[in-house]
């Protein structure tokens, strides 16, 4: 069993911490697997991944980044260069898919936060992340959770840290010795409870 943090944000993008920073929280966090998913860049899992490795610390990095696309947001997974933002997310999917990446929704329903909305577009991603650990009521995650058991999609959970204070509120187990393998194949549970709610307000 694999412990993933699979949404998270660096100072690449609107996050408010270094890489490394938020590495070594993971690890004292106990977590097996990290996927940094900064807005538009690959570049900071590509120096998570790095440091990892120059270090000789033992996590696991995904590889990892959330698209901004015109039907609201796309974590795209297992990819090693940047996206463009701005397409339609049925485009993005198809040029994740070319790079043999793996693709999932990112807090569904949630319009203020650029929540894909439209039901039909759900079908072509990989996973669906039905706990987002920013929320106040959790409505929205419930309505995730129904689409992805309707569509039988993988589910995933996601942090969705902008600081390493709300880092691992959000947990999918994959139950596999491969991350990636183990979402596409639906070996995962997720978890989650909410942030604080003085990390609601603002970036972090």
């Amino acid at each position: 069993m694999i412990r993933a943090e699979l949404h998270a944000h660096s100072n690449h993008s609107d996050g408010r911490d270094n890489v490394r920073k938020i590495v070594l929280k993971a690890v004292d966090l106990g977590l097996n697997a990290l996927s940094i998913t900064d807005h538009d860049t690959i570049s900071g899992s590509l120096e998570a991944a790095e440091f990892v490795r120059d270090e000789h610390i033992d996590i696991e990095i995904i590889p990892g980044v959330e698209i901004s696309t015109t039907d609201g947001h796309l974590l795209a997974y297992g990819i090693y260069e940047d996206i463009d933002k701005g397409m339609s997310l049925k485009e993005s999917v198809l040029e994740v898919k070319k790079r043999n990446g793996l693709t999932a929704i990112p807090h569904p329903f949630q319009i203020d936060r650029h929540g894909v909305r439209r039901f039909e577009l759900f079908k072509y991603v990989d996973a669906i992340e039905v706990f987002n650990a920013k929320f106040l009521t959790g409505f929205c995650n419930f309505l995730s959770w129904n689409v992805a058991k309707k569509l039988n999609k993988p589910m995933i959970a996601g942090s969705d840290a902008h600081s390493v204070e709300t880092l691992g509120y959000g947990i999918t187990l994959v139950f596999h010795d491969n991350v990636l393998k183990g979402i596409k194949s639906g070996k995962t549970r997720a978890f989650c409870r909410r942030v604080p709610l003085r990390y609601l307000v603002g970036i972090i």
